[in-house]
């Protein structure tokens, strides 16, 4: 059985990341973002920005998954960025390499990222997640996370807009 660990970012990670987010990407909205922005995504450019987003200090924390010792995802998450109360946490992001899907990481990365945040004192836990995007919407019901009514289109992101669903879990 294959070995799963957990540890911190460092910035030597950047580009390892950055691959990991890019393929990830390009596997998990192959049908759900324009296949040319999907094509335009630069793994040099992601890891310029997750080199800068490690670097930073502040409240995000970044967490990798190695799958004997090979770097299988990560997961980025951290006080809540929607206007809520302050003991709301929220995963920003969460990456697993498509050849490593259905292995652990995700829900490894996650369990961390839920312990971290009951650490701090926070007693609910949020993301959110592409409304289309059925497999990622799947995988977080059955960690415990369920739609909380909260929507929006996001036009930020990718340049096109795109609808996205909340979902909440109690977490203390």
């Amino acid at each position: 059985m294959a070995k799963l660990t957990m540890r911190e970012a460092t910035r030597a990670d950047a580009r390892a990341i950055a691959d990991i987010h890019v393929a990830a990407w390009r596997a998990a909205y192959r049908n759900l973002m324009p296949q040319g922005y999907l094509a335009s995504l630069s793994v040099d450019e992601r890891a310029h920005m997750w080199g800068k987003t490690i670097a930073r200090p502040g409240p995000a924390q970044l967490a990798l998954a190695e799958l004997d010792g090979e770097l299988a995802g990560f997961c980025l998450y951290g006080p809540t960025r929607d206007r809520e109360a302050t003991d709301v946490a929220e995963i920003y992001a969460v990456n697993v390499h498509p050849a490593r899907w259905r292995q652990g990481a995700g829900r490894l990365l996650c369990a961390h990222a839920l312990r971290e945040a009951a650490a701090r004192e926070h007693t609910v836990m949020t993301l959110w997640v592409m409304s289309g995007n059925a497999r990622a919407r799947r995988f977080y019901q059955r960690l415990g996370f369920a739609p909380d009514g909260a929507a929006r289109t996001n036009t930020q992101l990718i340049g096109s807009p795109f609808d996205e669903i909340r979902y909440r879990m109690v977490i203390a």
